[in-house]
This record gives C-alpha cells, structure tokens and sequence, in this order.
C-alpha cells in the first residue's frame, strides 16, 4: 500500500511539473499581447515599453523565464502582478476556495441525483422505466451551462428572494449566507452534470450484472437486492469514481461561465479577467491552480480505488 501511494504521489508531482512548464510557455508563447504596452498604454515611447520589459524580465530568453519563475514557486512565492500589483498567491487564496466550494456542492448534487438514477436504470435496462429516466436526463444535459444559469438566477431573482443572496458571503462570516449564494449555483452546476454521472453508472453496473460471479450468487441464493445494490454496486464503482475524479478537476477550472452569472469571485471569472488583461503572471498561477485541481482530483479517486477493490494494489 505504501508503495502504491508513493507511486501515485510522485506521479502527481512529475505531471504537475510538467503542466506548469506547459502552462508558462503557452500563456507567454501563444496569448497575444505584451503586458508592457497595458501598463504603459499604446501610446509609450520603444524606449518605455523596453524599460518595463527589461524590470518585468521579459527580455530574458523564455526558458530562463520558466526557471526563474519555478524556482520562486517553488519556495511559495508566485510573484506580483505587474497589472494589478496583487500577490498572485493572495489573489489565487481568495478565488481558489469559492470555485472549489463551488465545484464540490455541484459535484455532490450531481452524485445524489446521479448515483441512484444510474442503479435504477440499470436494473431496468430496456425497459419502460429505463427510457422514462434516460430521456429527461439526456435533454437536462443538452442545455448549455448559461441556459441553466439563466435559468437558476431568473426563479432566484422573481420567485427566491428569500432564499438567496446576490453577494457572494464567505463561508466563515455566515454558513447560512454562504448556503443562500451557493446552493442555486450548485444546483444549476450539478443538475445538468447528474446525467454523466448516471450515465457512467448505468453502464458499468449493466456490465457488472452481466459476469459470471452474479450469476453464481444468485445460484447460491443471495438475496436479489444485496446483489445489485452492494455486491454490483460496488463492483461498478471504479469508472463512476474515476469520472468524478475528472469532474471534479474540470468545475473547478471551468465554471467560469456560472461564476459569470452568478457574480462570483472565482477563479474561473479571475482566469478570464487575466487573459483579457494579458496578465501572464496571475494567469500562469491561477492556471496551474486549474491543473492542480485536475491532478488532485484523480489522485484522490486512485487512493481511493484500493477502499473498492483491494486487487487494484497488486496489479
């Protein structure tokens, strides 16, 4: 088990190590725009522009910038902002923890609704009951994440007032509060999420139901129900949890368009605001933020695996 743990870890840290390599040289390679013509203005001297160039270290081949830039990251300092003048880490400190509430509540909204209507589709798959589910999840899916955020907002707006709150209020100051501005974004997050979530259940439980060793439980006489929804179902979880893994690593980098909406200071509007500010120094922290989240994730789904199925350790 130990091993297993090292190994996944070091994995983590290497694709991490490789993403901000890949993330620098993107944001400074192929993002038009040079940061000293938005701070000194279209209108500044050559002389000016390479001034601030030279101060930002821009005039540094691109490679030494990446180091210069890992080694301080490495010790905890992600630089300042030459646009705003922020800490990067300060910044990414106040809008990491609102995408990340965010994500999570959309993801155990999606997993409450998901889970269940996956098993049940699987026990009646073909049927009546089957399509009845499938069809209205499959439509809830196929709206866009604005349409449902409209959507969220316009019964808050007319119908909700009571229930929720235009500004967003931190978890710390009020836990009611924060409840009245997250949970309509949750919900217009992890309603149409749910239908991946059932859809990865269904099919892995439909297949786990198939093997041999659910036949020969039933020979023996196990009671129907322990077989699908302990025996099966647990079977089925390795791909539903490698799934939410993903998801989970994709809100918290792309709810940016909810964020939008909902007027939340996340780091989904932050990323936005940097890149239409070409602000490559935030936009560099607040994305490998992003990959972070994704790498974290999947590691924890992948230490969680082996709680599943202890063969996953020595394979």
């Amino acid at each position: 088990m130990i091993l297993y743990l090292a190994k996944k870890l070091a994995g983590a840290v290497g694709v991490l190590l490789v993403l901000s390599a890949l993330v620098f040289f993107a944001g400074r390679g192929l993002v038009p725009g040079n940061p000293a013509v938005v701070i000194a203005g279209p209108k500044a001297s050559p002389e000016t522009l390479a001034a601030i160039e030279h101060k930002l270290g821009l005039d540094q081949p691109i490679y030494r910038q990446y180091l210069d830039w890992l080694t301080g990251a490495l010790h905890g300092d992600f630089g300042v902002s030459p646009i705003s003048g922020q800490n990067n880490l300060h910044v990414i400190a106040q809008q990491a923890p609102i995408s990340i509430e965010l994500a999570l509540m959309g993801l155990i909204t999606a997993v409450l609704i998901g889970l269940p209507v996956g098993v049940i589709a699987a026990n009646h798959s073909g049927k009546g009951t089957d399509w009845g589910i499938r069809i209205p999840l499959l439509v809830v899916f196929a709206f866009p994440g604005f349409v449902s955020g409209s959507a969220a907002l316009y019964l808050a707006a007319h119908y909700l007032t009571n229930l929720y709150s235009a500004s967003y209020i931190p978890f710390s100051d009020s836990s009611i509060g924060n409840l009245q501005t997250m949970l309509l974004p949750a919900l217009s997050v992890g309603i149409p999420t749910a239908p991946l979530v059932a859809q990865m259940t269904r099919s892995s439980m439909i297949e786990v139901l198939a093997q041999p060793h659910i036949a020969t439980a039933r020979t023996n006489g196990i009671a129907e129900w322990r077989i699908r929804y302990v025996y099966a179902l647990r079977a089925a979880l390795p791909p539903v949890l490698t799934l939410i893994g993903f998801i989970f690593g994709f809100l918290v980098g792309g709810l940016f368009i909810v964020e939008e909406i909902f007027s939340l200071p996340g780091i989904g509007r932050g990323v936005l605001a940097s890149i239409s500010n070409r602000d490559f120094s935030q936009l560099t922290a607040q994305a490998l933020v992003v990959a972070g989240a994704f790498i974290l994730g999947n590691l924890l789904v992948d230490l969680a695996l082996p709680l599943v199925d202890r063969r996953i350790i020595h394979r």
